[in-house]
């Protein structure tokens, strides 16, 4: 059988994708069951969550929300209580604005009085709301916005990361790019915070390796028409194009590579998106290999099969992308508040430092210097399956935490 143009192009996907949690503006939900007179003794456990409801990564948040319900509810053993007290969510939109961001945030920290932040989607966003932290002394559960600066140059001790950042994604596939693609790359992504974070974070893996970034296109994060950048890409006369992209622009691009047949001229690379995102790029993709930080079908341990299992039975539908991220979020502010005996910022500081959590992918141990998680990764094949209605990641080779352990970027 004649082999796909992506597989011939012998594409590896090996960016980063950013992430997410949505929510209902405004919306109070109450992640617990109640005593029959109505409610329990003590006040309940706020986690106010900001992230995006609307825009380009509200299907992000859906998934990571999702992720986060269950996490609480698995860590709880289903009585959605810490401590005798109930788990409340607390659910802001932000619309990728920071400045949206930040005005939801200090409503939940002053009118709502949360005991604990999460989020966000954008990595713009959550840069916005990291101040606050320090500021409130809440602790401020970041995930899944990956740029390296939230927990690098914008550190502070309140900020804790579940999610995987730019670093880890470059670590996960830079090296094998340079291996087995070529030597010269062209670095397309969306002109935010997360898009100059993952390739600065690309760029040093790769030149570690031996390979180049020869240029940066910086495309406006709400671009439909993708044809100008990917024809100065071919013109380049690169070896590579370096995908970064998160958000509803993904299936554009997508769908003009293919149009464009740029994987016949040059070798493309990318982050396995989504399952939609997987769906968006079509039977042509078939044999792309590449990295990715979740797949259902990937980890083998009891957390991800609770996931998967109640998952499939709440939503109807498999966990995706995002939801690993949200899910052990959930259970890392459980048994943190497990361990402190206590909601206060600087108490759970302490308890959270070094703790590793049993996640979805498996062990996530938050790193004392800079509190960001290391993890599993995964570099994956896309393959036809019988059953499947879009080509399903395969594992090739699982990255341990400590072979895609990202720098200590931060000062503090």
């Amino acid at each position: 059988m004649q082999k796909s143009n992506w597989a011939k192009a012998g594409i590896l996907s090996v960016v980063s994708l950013s992430m997410l949690l949505a929510g209902c503006s405004d919306s109070k939900e109450t992640a617990s069951t109640t005593d029959s007179n109505g409610g329990g003794s003590k006040e309940p456990i706020k986690i106010g969550v900001v992230t995006s409801k609307s825009g380009a990564l509200e299907g992000y948040g859906t998934q990571e929300l999702n992720g986060l319900k269950l996490g609480i509810e698995y860590a709880t053993g289903g009585t959605n209580k810490v401590e005798g007290r109930d788990v409340q969510l607390i659910i802001e939109d932000d619309g990728g604005k920071p400045d949206d961001g930040i005005k939801k945030a200090r409503k939940l920290l002053e009118e709502d009085n949360v005991d604990i932040l999460q989020g966000s989607a954008s990595s713009s966003v959550a840069a916005a709301i990291a101040p606050l932290a320090e500021e409130y002394k809440k602790i401020y559960m970041i995930d899944p916005a990956a740029a390296d600066d939230l927990t690098g140059k914008n550190f502070n001790k309140y900020i804790f990361r579940t999610g995987r950042n730019s670093s880890q994604d470059s670590l996960t596939g830079g090296k094998y790019a340079v291996e087995n693609l070529g030597k010269t790359f062209v670095a397309l992504a969306p002109d935010s915070v997360f898009g100059k974070s993952s390739n600065a974070a690309w760029k040093g893996t790769i030149e570690k390796a031996g390979g180049k970034i020869a240029e940066e296109e910086y495309v406006p994060a709400d671009t439909q028409d993708f044809t100008p950048y990917l024809q100065k890409a071919i013109q380049s006369k690169a070896d590579v194009l370096l995908i970064s992209w998160a958000g509803s622009g993904g299936a554009a691009l997508f769908k003009q590579i293919a149009e464009l047949k740029v994987a016949e001229k040059m070798k493309v690379t990318t982050g396995i998106p989504d399952i939609a995102g997987i769906k968006a790029m079509g039977d042509g993709a078939a044999g792309l290999q590449g990295m990715t930080a979740y797949y259902y079908g990937l980890p083998k341990n009891k957390e991800n099969d609770w996931l998967v299992e109640h998952h499939q039975k709440d939503f109807n539908a498999p966990p995706d992308l995002f939801t690993a991220g949200g899910f052990t979020a959930g259970i890392a502010i459980v048994e943190g508040i497990k361990k402190a005996h206590s909601t206060d910022g600087d108490k759970l500081v302490t308890a959270l430092e070094g703790m590793t959590v049993h996640g979805a992918k498996g062990d996530y141990t938050f790193r004392k210097e800079d509190h960001q998680a290391i993890q599993p990764m995964y570099i994956v094949k896309l393959e036809k399956k019988d059953g499947f209605d879009y080509l399903v990641p395969t594992l090739i080779k699982e990255m341990s935490p400590e072979d895609t352990a990202p720098p200590i970027t931060n000062s503090k």
